[in-house]
């Protein structure tokens, strides 16, 4: 009878960690283009008269790099969820709608609030340009250990295969700026292609979308969740790689930054090690690598790691702005917190979860915005950054007009005085709270002096 019971038990917590885990993948596919931001359905201004017409198709091109292994299923080829040391890259295409969709008829539904039929997202070609070397052990020459010269010549002619590429792009837009996304959990090389194309296309297709994908989606229930924490760990000399490769682009003058769920993780940790190497070298980070935005969306990252890692090394003036979008609606988040046993995840973070010297510095640091997205989201409360046609309009604001917050700026979050930003189901015509706020209760103790959150919720 114990232990029929103790097997009853081990099976009720696999399902419980099975449904959790299934939450938490709700960062996967994007089959269709998503709701039109409430900015363009409530504005008679066209955000696409400005598109160069070799732009105007119901196509995106994506520059991409993956260290995902390479296969060929049915003559097609494409990236599964093994790891693998050498990074490729080159150009994939999104279609938007069907073959016979037109320009305008995709312009028009991107600013409908209600479409006739659902516009339907495709993976319609993958172009591998090139592969940078697997990463080698040093050699010694003369006396020091430097990196093998063949290595570096063989790296050195991928570079200028990537740095065609990106030129080739940029000369298509006059704005010469590049939007990076890393991708969450369990997804694949598709639904990260996905996310980008919608994020530059509802920007008004201005600059190059590219990609980082990491070998995320591996099978299993908690291997393979634990699999793919392990695999943004080993993705992350790639990332740091890719990024400083994009930035010695001379055609390249800016580059944005945007992370969603454990991508938010992957990104941070490279943008951290990267400053971290630049700062030791005495050069500016932010010229170095030509940051402009860096957007975390619902952070899979434990609040004491973000705050002894992130916070301690300065990461938040790296870029010449950092939002980061939270929401207790998040239930995958919720469920992270769960599996780890974290105090509390930036995902779902709340004000008086801070100490108060910490809520008073994030509340008046220079760069950096935490905005509370309290609007309706999709069945998980994870992918509101796309999904929200409210939060949506926020990115756009971010990444297309470069903007802060404000009323006077064009972008009337609410301000709560004893919070964060807030955004509502009507932003940005009409963001009013729905109820009247109260002061959280927040901890006079440092996140050292305390293990429990500050804040009960």
């Amino acid at each position: 009878m114990l232990r029929c019971s103790s097997q009853l038990v081990r099976a009720s917590v696999q399902v419980a960690i099975a449904l959790a885990l299934a939450v938490i993948s709700g960062c996967g596919n994007s089959p269709a283009l998503v709701m039109a931001p409430n900015l363009y359905v409530d504005s008679t201004e066209d955000p696409y008269a400005a598109v160069p017409e070799e732009l105007k198709t119901n196509t995106v091109t994506v520059v991409y790099a993956t260290d995902r292994q390479h296969e060929v299923v049915d003559d097609v080829f494409g990236y599964n969820a093994k790891r693998s040391r050498i990074t490729a890259f080159g150009l994939c295409t999104v279609r938007m709608g069907r073959e016979t969709t037109t320009w305008e008829q995709l312009a028009e539904a991107s600013r409908t609030a209600k479409r006739p039929a659902p516009i339907a997202l495709a993976l319609t070609n993958i172009d591998e340009r090139g592969r940078f070397p697997a990463l080698g052990p040093a050699v010694e020459l003369d006396g020091r250990w430097v990196d093998d010269p063949a290595w570096v010549a063989a790296s050195d002619r991928e570079t200028v295969k990537l740095h065609a590429i990106l030129s080739e792009q940029l000369a298509k837009t006059p704005r010469k700026e590049l939007y990076v996304f890393v991708h969450g959990y369990n997804n694949t090389f598709a639904a990260g292609a996905f996310r980008i194309a919608q994020i530059w296309h509802y920007c008004g297709r201005g600059g190059v979308p590219v990609m980082f994908s990491w070998p995320a989606g591996s099978s299993g229930v908690l291997q393979g969740y634990t699999r793919d924490r392990e695999s943004g760990e080993f993705a992350n000399p790639h990332l740091r790689s890719f990024l400083k490769e994009l930035a010695s682009c001379p055609d390249v003058k800016k580059i944005h930054l945007i992370a969603h769920s454990r991508g938010t993780d992957i990104l941070g940790t490279a943008v951290r090690e990267l400053h971290i190497e630049h700062r030791g070298g005495g050069r500016d980070t932010r010229k170095e690598l030509k940051l402009g935005q860096i957007i975390l969306a619902a952070p899979d990252i434990d609040l004491d790691v973000f705050l002894e890692r992130f916070s301690a090394d300065r990461v938040g003036f790296v870029g010449e702005r950092l939002t980061i979008y939270v929401s207790h609606k998040d239930k995958a988040i919720g469920l992270a917190n769960w599996l780890f046993g974290s105090v509390r995840r930036i995902g779902q973070l709340a004000f008086g979860d801070l100490p108060k010297d910490l809520s008073r510095a994030a509340h008046h640091h220079p760069l950096l915005d935490i905005v509370d997205m309290r609007a309706r989201t999709d069945r998980t409360g994870h992918g509101y950054f796309l999904s929200s046609p409210a939060c949506l309009s926020d990115v756009i604001l971010v990444l297309r007009d470069n903007v802060q917050p404000g009323d006077a700026n064009g972008r009337p979050l609410f301000d709560n005085p004893v919070g964060f930003w807030e955004l509502y189901d009507g932003y940005p015509t009409d963001n009013t709270p729905k109820k009247k706020h109260k002061a959280p209760k927040v901890s006079a103790q440092s996140s050292e002096e305390s293990n429990a959150p500050a804040s009960q919720q």
